[in-house]
């Protein structure tokens, strides 16, 4: 590997060196397995094999975040006490970063290293932030670094990882007859199919949707 260069940084109180380097990485084994995901709030991610990732568990991080935040509000800017409690809530924030990035780096891994291809929708993340209600969820778990960790890890070991259009209905499509269900609203979590009968888990049905119009794009 060559050095390209070294890049310093300052975050929340701690110097970090970001080294670029041009290196040459393995391609992973074909496995000839696909995948469709289907990333939410509910659950982190769902997969078209049936499989549910849950979101990290991150109440503890969270509390004793607020906790210091309210804190600092409360105190002098910048006097002794203030440095003190900031170093606290710095060290929190790196407790919840790290543990976001540790589980997306194992997660992401492990779905580069058993598919092929990776499908996913093209997420609007700026416009579902303007939604007051999921845009603290959505900053809590961070689902762009998922993405982005799929991204360059597929590209990298030699897998294909395909968004597919973001107006695509993956959620009301059903993926058996492809009947559209214009009816089917935030809460309703299973329906049936009333042209073919299938039953359907909302997201479940969404990844095997998202999967099979990746498959499209791919021939």
């Amino acid at each position: 590997s060559k050095i390209n260069n070294v890049t310093v940084k300052r975050e929340n109180g701690k110097y970090y060196a970001i080294i670029n380097i041009k290196t040459t990485v393995k391609e992973i084994e074909k496995t000839n397995q696909n995948i469709g995901i289907d990333l939410g709030l509910k659950n982190l991610a769902t997969l078209s094999n049936g499989q549910e990732i849950a979101n990290l568990d991150l109440k503890k991080e969270e509390t004793m975040i607020q906790k210091y935040q309210k804190k600092l509000s409360r105190q002098k800017y910048m006097s002794k006490n203030y440095q003190k409690t900031l170093k606290k809530y710095y060290k929190w924030q790196d407790k919840k970063n790290n543990k976001i990035q540790n589980a997306y780096h194992q997660i992401s891994k492990k779905i580069v290293t058993q598919y092929d291809i990776i499908a996913m929708e093209t997420l609007n993340i700026k416009g579902m932030f303007q939604n007051k209600r999921w845009a603290h969820k959505l900053q809590k778990i961070s689902l762009y670094q998922l993405l982005k960790m799929l991204k360059y890890k597929a590209e990298w070991y030699g897998k294909k990882f395909i968004q597919i259009p973001r107006f695509y209905p993956s959620t009301k499509t059903c993926h058996i007859c492809g009947y559209q269900n214009n009816n089917l609203t935030l809460d309703i979590r299973q329906w049936t199919c009333p042209s073919c009968r299938t039953h359907h888990k909302r997201d479940v049905n969404a990844a095997k949707n998202i999967l099979n119009k990746a498959i499209k794009i791919n021939t």
